[in-house]
């Protein structure tokens, strides 16, 4: 029997020097103090193949889609972005190949005047097609 829910916390932004490196970091803070999670920490940054990239991308790509595949829930954090959420993360909602159905996700959200609300409720939208339960409400 397995003790703990293995959370698979997904980075929304692939942007550099990004504010979401700083969200991810709180949110894994508060998550560690939990005993009942085993988190992972996913980034779609390196999940999309870039021309000249080294064997140890590739390796960390594999080890994200592990991650994926074993998750029992998700906990997404996004940045709103002129009123939406970010495209690459709709890139990897669509393309990475994991089992999105009936698991649970989350949200933490930041950025614009609704501090991503706006991003979630349109994340909520396309996850629903992906047959995801949802855990919170923005």
């Amino acid at each position: 029997m397995q003790d703990r829910i293995r959370l698979v916390l997904i980075y929304g932004s692939v942007r550099e020097e990004r504010f979401c490196d700083q969200v991810v970091a709180w949110a894994r803070e508060q998550i560690e103090q939990r005993s009942e999670f085993e988190l992972s920490l996913v980034d779609p940054a390196v999940m999309f193949r870039q021309p000249g990239e080294a064997p140890a991308i590739a390796e960390q790509r594999y080890q994200s889609l592990q991650q994926l595949l074993r998750a029992d829930a998700f906990l997404i954090v996004t940045p709103e972005y002129n009123h939406g959420y970010p495209a690459a993360l709709k890139q990897f909602i669509d393309e990475v190949p994991a089992s999105w159905e009936a698991r649970p996700v989350g949200f933490v959200s930041y950025g614009g005047v609704s501090g991503g609300l706006r991003a979630v409720e349109q994340l909520r939208q396309v996850l629903a097609e992906s047959s995801m339960g949802f855990v919170c409400t923005p």
